[in-house]
């Protein structure tokens, strides 16, 4: 019943309104000669608002809202609620930035290590180079060149001592006899001699200071260096290899004493092992000695080995040529020998010159059998030095 009653009266309130609020004209009433409308306007209007009023209150009990007062309820009526204004459309959040992960510094030791008193470095092989065959029972001179890459100087009562292994027929030590500061170098040999089985051997070595302490190479220092052999078979007919010992002998050019071996590049001549040497005709799988007279016209080089002794039948062979690309060499080859102190007698000579040709050497030794016999290899520049690059290409004596 009371949304009946509440409908007319708000659609006839509401039509009103709407033709005031848009000026449309309301009917005119025919005019009363006699008649006074005031009183008629002002009872409609009390009965408007008493409806208005009514109309409020039985809204507010059906909301449960407070009752609005007379003015309230006109103010209701005659002012349209506006709508609601719409917020804009809210800015999204933007996703927070990562943060880059931060660098994670590694923890290092940033102190430099203490430098050892005594350490070395193993800095090649200048005689007997790992796997070097040789004949049972054949004598041999092993030589390292080490550095001095402690703290301490090795001072002459430093010494070569025998670690494990394969001894050799090798000493238990040896003195080194020289000063060696920290950061030089020194070649240490020591006289060995191979088994009489056939096989591969291995002996260590070690250094020792005055104390009797031993160290060797590697970052602790305390890792040896070794001599590797492989013994050939009995009957392999090698008797001496004048490459695998050719630091065992004494060498000289015309300007004074070389070391062995040598850089490959002083003027005043030197000697070097090639494992493949390349030669004007070829690459060989076999070793050679690179002999380079001192360069100088007329320069010489020699090198004059330990004594062996001779048997009946012995020969002795080698290839000799000129280097790759030496193109202007012009050498020549002698064999020689000594006896105890006798003179220096020559076995023979030959003419090397670069012509895509090189020279086979096969000397029979059958006239010095039984003797102590010292040989001596020697290259001559044939008049002016241009690239007298020479080798000997496995220079032996076989039996």
């Amino acid at each position: 019943m009371k949304r009946s009653i509440y409908k007319p009266v708000l659609a006839a309130t509401t039509l009103l309104l709407f033709a005031l609020a848009c000026g449309l004209p309301l009917p005119t009433p025919a005019p009363l000669a006699t008649v006074d409308t005031a009183p008629l306007y002002t009872q409609a209007a009390e009965t408007l608002v008493a409806q208005l009023t009514h109309a409020a209150e039985e809204i507010a009990a059906t909301q449960q809202a407070p009752v609005a007062s007379p003015t309230q309820a006109a103010a209701i009526v005659d002012t349209p609620t506006p709508l609601p204004t719409l917020a804009p459309p809210a800015t999204p959040t933007p996703f927070p930035t990562a943060s880059p992960f931060p660098t994670i510094t590694p923890i290092l030791a940033t102190a430099t290590p203490e430098k050892l008193c005594n350490a070395a470095r193993f800095v090649e092989d200048v005689t007997i180079p790992d796997g070097t065959r040789l004949n049972p029972g054949e004598s041999f001179v092993k030589i390292w060149e080490l550095e001095n890459v402690g703290t301490c100087t090795w001072s002459e009562d430093y010494e070569l001592v025998f670690s494990r292994g394969d001894q050799m027929s090798g000493p238990d030590s040896l003195s080194i006899d020289q000063e060696v500061a920290p950061g030089d170098s020194i070649q240490i040999g020591v006289d060995l001699i191979a088994p009489t089985s056939k096989g591969e051997y291995r002996g260590y070595w070690l250094l020792s200071d005055e104390e009797g302490e031993t160290f060797g190479v590697g970052s602790s220092a305390k890792s040896a260096f070794w001599v590797d052999i492989e013994v050939r078979e009995v009957n392999s007919g090698i008797v001496y290899d004048f490459v695998a010992n050719y630091c065992s002998a004494t060498w000289q050019s015309s300007a004074r004493t070389l070391p062995c071996p040598g850089k490959g590049d002083e003027p005043s001549g030197f000697v070097r092992r090639l494992d493949r040497p390349e030669q004007e005709n070829r690459t060989e799988n076999e070793p050679a000695l690179w002999t380079n007279p001192e360069m100088e016209d007329g320069g010489w080089i020699t090198g004059t080995y330990p004594a062996i002794t001779v048997k009946k039948g012995d020969r002795f062979l080698a290839d000799v040529g000129c280097l790759k690309d030496a193109k202007k060499c012009d050498v020549l080859f002698r064999l020689d020998y000594k006896i105890g102190s006798g003179a220096v007698k020559n076995l023979g000579e030959w003419n090397e010159v670069y012509d895509g040709n090189i020279t086979r050497i096969d000397v029979d030794l059958s006239d010095l059998a039984g003797k102590e016999v010292r040989f001596i290899l020697t290259v001559t520049t044939n008049g002016e030095y241009e690239e007298d690059e020479a080798f000997w290409l496995v220079p032996q004596i076989k039996r």
